[in-house]
Order: C-alpha cells, then sequence, then structure tokens
C-alpha cells in the first residue's frame, strides 16, 4: 500500500510520517513574495510521488510547484549527488493561467533520513510552543542549522557572499486543544476540528459516547476534572459537558493551573455569571477569571444554537486566537 499523509496533519507530521515510512518528500515554501499572490511567506506544502499534503495557495502555481517538487525526487532516485535544494522565481500572469499579478519565490527541499534531526526539534519546539529559525543553503546540499531567534521574525531569502539562503521562521504550527464533553456540541467541534491542524485530546467520564471512528489528530479518552493535570501547557481548552457541577470542575482546575493559552466554556451570560462567583469563593481572584475565561464561547455575530453552527463560530475563534499569539510571538523582541 503507497504512502498516503493523514488527515489534517500538518506538513510537519506529514513530513516525520513520510520519512519513517522510508518515503521521499519535498518540502515546498514560499520565500518570497512580491506582489500581489495567493500566500505569504512562509506557507508550505509537502509533495511525494503521488501525494502532497497542505497548500501554497492552489492553481497552476500550486500544480507547477508539484510538477518541479516530482521531478526533484525523480531525479535523485537516480543521481545520488543531484541536488537537493533550489529556488524557483514564478510569475503569476498568464503564463500560469493566474490573474494575482505577483511573483513567488519558492524554495525546494528534498527530505531524506539526514534530515531527522532538525525534524525532531522542530516537533519538540512545536510541543513546547517554541518558534525555530531554519537557516538553509539553497544552493548546496550542506546540513541547515536551526537558531532560537530571528531579528525580522518572518521567512525570507538572504544572500550572503554570493550565497543564497533561506531563511524559514518556523512558528508553533498546531493547537493543542483539550476539549471535554462528547455529546452533540462536542462531536460537532471534533468534526470541524478534525480538517484543521491542531491535535485534539477529547475527553469525557462516560463509556458509550465516543464514536467508533476518529480522525487522525484526534485521542478519546475517559476523564474528568482529576485528568486536568496531566494536559499540556499553553493548551486551548473546551468545557462544554453534560452537568453543570462538572463543567465547574473541570474549569476550576483549569484555571488554577494558570497556563492556558484560552479558555473556553459553554454557557450563557448568566452562566458565567454564576460560575465566577463561586470561582470567587474558592479562592480564586477576579483577575485571574476574568484573564482566563471566555464565556460565551464563539465569534461575535453568530447567533445560532444548532451544534454545527456553535462548532463554527467556536473554531473560528480558536483560529483568531492562536493567529493573535502566533503573530505576537513573531514580534521582535
Amino acid at each position: 500500500m503507497s504512502f498516503r499523509p493523514a488527515t489534517g496533519a500538518n506538513w510537519l507530521a506529514v513530513l516525520g510520517a513520510a520519512q519513517a515510512a522510508n518515503e521521499p518528500a519535498v518540502l515546498v515554501t514560499v520565500a518570497r513574495a512580491e506582489g500581489s499572490t495567493p500566500r505569504r511567506p512562509g506557507a508550505r506544502m509537502v509533495v511525494g510521488r503521488d501525494w502532497q499534503a497542505d497548500t501554497i495557495g492552489g492553481g497552476m502555481l500550486e500544480f507547477r510547484a508539484i510538477d518541479e517538487a516530482r521531478a526533484i525526487i525523480a531525479q535523485a532516485s537516480v543521481d545520488a549527488a543531484a541536488p537537493r535544494r533550489m529556488r524557483v522565481r514564478m510569475s503569476l500572469g498568464a503564463s500560469l493561467g493566474q490573474c494575482c499579478g505577483g511573483v513567488a519565490h519558492l524554495a525546494f527541499e528534498l527530505i531524506d533520513t539526514g534530515d531527522a534531526d532538525w525534524l525532531q526539534q522542530l516537533v519538540l519546539a512545536d510541543r513546547a510552543r517554541q518558534t525555530l529559525v531554519r537557516q538553509v543553503p539553497l544552493q548546496s546540499n550542506a546540513p541547515l542549522t536551526l537558531a532560537e531567534r530571528d531579528e525580522i521574525g518572518e521567512t525570507r531569502l538572504l544572500r550572503l557572499d554570493d550565497a543564497e539562503w533561506l531563511i524559514d521562521v518556523v512558528h508553533p504550527a498546531t493547537l493543542q486543544v483539550v476539549l471535554f464533553g462528547a455529546g452533540h456540541v462536542g462531536q460537532a467541534l471534533v468534526h470541524m476540528l478534525s480538517a484543521l491542524p491542531c491535535h485534539v485530546t477529547w475527553l469525557d467520564p462516560r463509556d458509550d459516547v465516543f464514536p467508533a471512528s476518529l480522525p487522525d489528530n484526534v485521542v478519546a479518552e475517559f476523564g474528568d476534572e482529576g485528568d486536568v493535570a496531566r494536559q499540556p501547557s499553553s493548551a486551548y481548552w473546551l468545557i462544554l459537558t453534560h452537568s453543570h457541577t462538572l463543567d465547574f470542575d473541570i474549569l476550576e482546575a483549569v484555571l488554577h493551573r494558570d497556563d492556558a493559552a484560552y479558555v473556553g466554556l459553554i454557557g450563557s451570560k448568566s452562566k458565567r455569571a454564576s460560575f465566577v462567583r463561586r470561582l470567587r469563593d474558592k479562592g480564586l481572584s477576579v483577575d485571574s477569571i476574568e484573564r482566563q475565561l471566555t464565556c460565551p464561547i464563539g465569534v461575535d455575530g453568530i447567533a445560532g444554537k444548532e451544534p454545527a453552527v456553535i462548532a463554527v463560530a467556536v473554531a473560528a475563534q480558536l483560529l483568531q486566537r492562536f493567529e493573535a499569539s502566533r503573530l505576537a510571538g513573531a514580534a521582535p523582541q
């Protein structure tokens, strides 16, 4: 059976899986964008012999990039000394059948077993919510290096002493979502999140509520407030169980941790007010509660209460918070 990337997996996870399967893959990165282009610098996709994952914007630009990537794979299979990296300039005009009018500079990198160390470092940095910078010599097959900081904070091309480098700023790409509750809204949210760049730990104390099959990026576990402590830091928490008592106990445990990226509690303004009073009675400060708690959940302007509608509004809010956090982390110190 041929290799196929997992549904919803981001470029880093796909590269790791391809490497584990001894499957050749090319990482394609938008290295520079001039004028109007489908994606900005830092957008990536991974291309294999007969598959691809993620996107640099679609259309003829992407088709051309896929052809280039597969040509690199084919050449490497017959010539071990063939170039593993290159930059290609693509004008998004009539020749590509696109009307954006800009120019995209794409960096191509053949990934193999020699890249295992830096891939693993990026995986660990992603889990720790840390940004790393890949410094890639595009005109040689020399090993790339990783740096912890970059003053400019965005992916770009750099020329030094007649050598061209890809300076690739890799921000944490995966939301770590901890979702309590497997009712109608929980089910709808998991379905929505299955296609997004996230990893979901889905917990519920009932033993008959999880579906028989789960998306590749979701792990289902029996759990309640006693399982809060073992979850990762900087997680995005969603609390929407079948029980207000359980909601409160989970929320209290999460707020006491004081390390969440987002804490969302399903419910009305009156539920929020009731929970805030009880949390204050339990010793939590108003500042801590107000700083951490989002309730009601979901982006403004969507009033529907159907599970799928709530799921869309909540997923949009998670992405807003995640993007704001990512951009804040990318700002030069």
